[in-house]
């Protein structure tokens, strides 16, 4: 088994097991896999209720009681870093990533949901995973059998909790390593339910409030839990769902904020979108205008690129599954479907889909069950077309599903009529560019961006051209101004240390030789109170031509300025030679004073 997924990534390897593959000894087992028949290729369909609801429901056993596994899992066992809750064996293989490394989850299989303990040992070169189940009775408390035979320093008994057992291996084994729960996780306690909103195939959506890990207010949010006792596939389908939405963060995405799978019920945080979805949107206001309907493709394309970007294929792209805020902006939503590839790996094959969205995929994707980034542009195109005719009807609605899936194939741009016949006109090459049969001539979403940007830029400026290297005005602008200066000073600094050290000596010694008489002339104006600065060979001038306490002033003679221009007489003297110590000047009343001749 190779251990190189990274986390998100473990959609890709897919494969089933049988109800037992999570056994007690369970090498290389697990109950993981995200096979994807039960994912539907249909938008869900909330049908409309009212009432309230708060809180959880908690998982209750044929006799009405609370399941005891869950009551545990509630009070004690949730309080723990290393305890993930619900999770399947891909993921937690993905997780496991050092040698003796270890966490405990709760695995579900076909028949039953237990705890066990995930375990990675064999080194670098052989690494295995085990999966030791916990078993537990009322009156003797927890045990693990196949950890005890794996390790039998551990005492062989039973434990009124599972970190007791946790503890006495840890004691024994030093070098295993807990791996604490992903950032992802929210507790139960976070979320309080408060509006019903509607029931699809694999659960319920609410209107909720959620409060963050340190945050002080709660925010809106949307809720999708499971419902009642939930079966492998609704759980699969939430954590599979969790794992892609938790990679993804662009305003034109809708919001992840995390699953609360700790406990049952399982239930998705999101972002609350008010506006409804795209489809229902453009039927029921028909005449928006075109600048908006482009407006609504740019958004669209934008997040779509930042999907690309994560190697997250959509691969259930319609208008139906893009959400409109209040402030009209696009946000894509439902990945259900949606696949995370790995590092180097292209595409994902998957040739039987439960009712696949077949009007909106590429022929590839019906052909080989390829799917891609260009499968997605695909789908894009198609969304163009919807848009265009305001989603009056399906896609290719004058066939029905063979004919169309026949269209498709056959057709070299078999949604050019669709196009043709909808406005704005200007997105008609844009649907041709994504709905092209040559896959080498289709777009990726990066110039898919580009070009849609341009003709937003030239609905909104008419008669000007626009290239397609403009900045999105989507995007909030930041403090250009400001780091562009900042970015002038480092090279500015940058340049004349260079420049300093190619000068070599010369440079450095005539730097040297200005500050010093730099420093010279300062000390020079910074005379203590009561001295005057002479010239050597001159005597001192008397206290009544210079007096000590006020500077010389200067009439200015040039210049427009009538103001007087103050200086000091010392800025032109230059200090005396250092041998000869200058004698200080006494200040001696005027009456005293003799000429040297009168001796």
């Amino acid at each position: 088994m190779s251990l190189t997924i990274s986390e998100g990534d473990d959609t890709i390897e897919c494969v089933r097991h049988d109800p037992g593959d999570e056994s007690i000894d369970g090498t290389n087992g697990g109950d993981g896999g995200c096979g994807d028949s039960e994912h539907g290729g249909q938008s869900t369909q909330l049908s409309e209720g009212g009432g309230n609801s708060s809180g959880s429901t908690n998982s209750v056993t044929s006799s009405g009681k609370e399941n005891p596994e869950e009551e545990y899992i509630r009070n004690h066992l949730k309080h723990y870093t290393w305890y993930h809750g619900m999770m399947f064996g891909n993921i937690a293989a993905s997780l496991l990533r050092y040698d003796n490394s270890y966490l405990v989850r709760r695995a579900c299989t076909r028949d039953e949901k237990f705890l066990c303990i995930s375990l990675r040992t064999g080194g670098k070169k052989a690494p295995k995973i085990y999966h030791y189940t916990l078993s537990w009775t009322t009156d003797d408390g927890w045990t693990c059998p196949k950890l005890f035979d794996k390790f039998p320093q551990i005492p062989r008994q039973r434990y009124e909790h599972i970190v007791e057992i946790i503890n006495n291996w840890s004691h024994r084994f030093p070098n295993i390593v807990p791996i604490a729960r992903r950032s992802m996780v929210v507790l139960h306690e976070s979320i309080n339910l408060e509006r019903f909103l509607g029931r699809g195939a694999f659960g319920e959506v609410f209107k909720a409030k959620f409060t963050a890990a340190g945050a002080t207010q709660p925010i809106e949010v949307a809720v999708k839990r499971t419902a009642g006792d939930a079966k492998r596939s609704a759980i699969q389908e939430f954590c599979h769902e969790a794992s892609i939405q938790a990679v993804l963060q662009h305003e034109n995405v809708v919001a992840f904020h995390g699953i609360a799978s700790l406990e049952e019920p399982i239930m998705v945080v999101m972002e609350l979108v008010t506006g409804g979805d795209l489809e229902k949107y453009l039927q029921k206001t028909p005449n928006v205008s075109k600048e908006q309907l482009i407006y609504f493709a740019l958004n669209i394309a934008c997040g779509m690129r930042h999907l690309a970007r994560k190697n997250v294929i959509h691969r259930d792209l319609a208008a139906r599954n893009c959400l409109i805020t209040k402030d009209l902006k696009v946000k894509i939503s439902d990945f259900g479907m949606s696949r995370r590839l790995s590092k180097g790996v292209p595409d994902f094959i998957e040739k039987k889909i439960k009712q696949a969205p077949i009007r909106w995929m590429a022929p590839e994707s019906l052909l080989k069950g390829v799917f891609n980034e260009k499968t997605d542009v695909w789908s894009y195109g198609v969304v163009v077309a919807e848009m265009m005719t305001r989603c009056a009807h399906k896609p290719l609605y004058g066939f029905n599903k063979k004919e169309a899936q026949d269209h498709i194939k056959n057709n070299p741009f078999p949604h050019r009529v669709t196009a043709e016949k909808g406005d704005p006109k200007e997105l008609a090459p844009i649907v041709d560019a994504c709905c092209c049969q040559n896959i080498e001539e289709r777009l990726d979403f990066q110039k898919v961006k580009q070009r849609v940007h341009a003709i937003y830029m030239q609905c909104l400026n008419p008669g000007t051209t626009i290239t397609t290297t403009t900045t999105l005005p989507t995007m909030s602008p930041g403090p250009a101004p400001l780091e562009m200066k900042k970015s002038e000073d480092r090279q500015r600094n940058t340049t004349l240390g260079r420049k300093k050290s190619r000068d070599g000596r010369s440079k450095t010694r005539s730097s040297k030789r200005k500050f010093l008489s730099f420093r010279r002339r300062q000390k020079e104006l910074q005379l203590p109170t009561g001295m005057t600065a002479t010239t050597p060979g001159k005597p001192s001038p008397s206290p009544q031509e210079s007096p000590a306490a006020a500077p010389t002033v200067l009439p200015t003679t040039t210049g427009s300025s009538a103001l007087p221009t103050t200086t000091t007489t010392t800025t032109d003297i230059p200090m005396p030679p250092p041998e000869t110590p200058p004698t200080p000047s006494v200040t001696v009343p005027s009456t005293q004073l003799q000429s040297p001749t009168s001796k």
